[in-house]
């Protein structure tokens, strides 16, 4: 069970919100290559796999490292993991899981330039250089004490953010992210490597993920964008 929640939070990476639309090119679907390792309490997790995502949010991720398994989503948060081998499916629903806040959807619509945070409800309250770095700093529009995330930190450089950071009401950073090493896909600049730290009760976990081989409509070819569960699947509750 711990690895599917990595895999989840792997191909779902919470980073923002927004619609599927490529207004400077349309791509109706795209496919990527991943690799993603994650140290957490000494212990170290490897995963790769592929991701094939269309225009209409759905998207599947096919792990293949260190076991099969196939994750398939959409923008509703509906979500379903898949266990070739053993023939089990364990089913999710959560706004939370939607494909629309995953890296794809947030650097490729161009949802960049805020990170979604307009759409999930902060606002702009500060902005600053440090070592030609623009630094914005993010607050909750409507004030909630009981909101985990009260402050959101958005670095750039040039039109590039490269670091995220979230606090809750205590100022305590709960969260840092890191977007490396960019490449222009679609039109769109997307970073292709990020570290993403998350610290808990007193530990840390370390997740870095890089992406490649991207492919883009026409060249995007595969039969897991007409992917379905087989109808024997049993179902396991999560």
């Amino acid at each position: 069970m711990k690895f599917v929640f990595a895999a989840i939070g792997l191909c779902l990476c919470l980073v923002g919100s927004g619609g599927f639309l490529f207004p400077v090119q349309t791509i109706d679907r795209l496919t990527a290559r991943m690799t993603s390792r994650q140290v957490s309490q000494g212990k170290s997790v490897t995963l790769r796999g592929e991701l094939f995502y269309q225009r209409n949010g759905n998207m599947l991720t096919r792990l293949t490292y260190p076991k099969e398994l196939i994750i398939l989503a959409n923008r509703l948060g509906e979500t379903r993991v898949y266990d070739p081998g053993q023939n089990t499916v364990i089913l999710y629903q959560n706004p939370l899981f939607s494909t629309q806040t995953t890296q794809l959807a947030v650097f490729l619509t161009g949802n960049a330039t805020d990170m979604g945070l307009t759409h999930i409800g902060y606002v702009q309250k500060k902005t600053s250089y440090a070592k030609n770095l623009f630094v914005t700093d993010w607050a909750l529009k409507q004030p909630d004490k009981k909101a985990l995330i009260q402050r959101v930190r958005l670095v750039y450089s040039g039109s590039d953010p490269i670091y995220m950071h979230y606090t809750d009401g205590n100022d305590r950073i709960l969260r840092k992210v890191f977007y490396a090493n960019y490449q222009t896909i679609g039109a769109r600049r997307f970073p292709t490597s990020t570290t993403d730290i998350v610290y808990e009760k007193g530990d840390s976990s370390v997740t870095k993920t890089t992406y490649g081989d991207f492919r883009l409509n026409q060249q995007a070819q595969s039969p897991y964008f007409q992917y379905g569960i087989p109808a024997n699947a049993k179902i396991q509750r999560s």
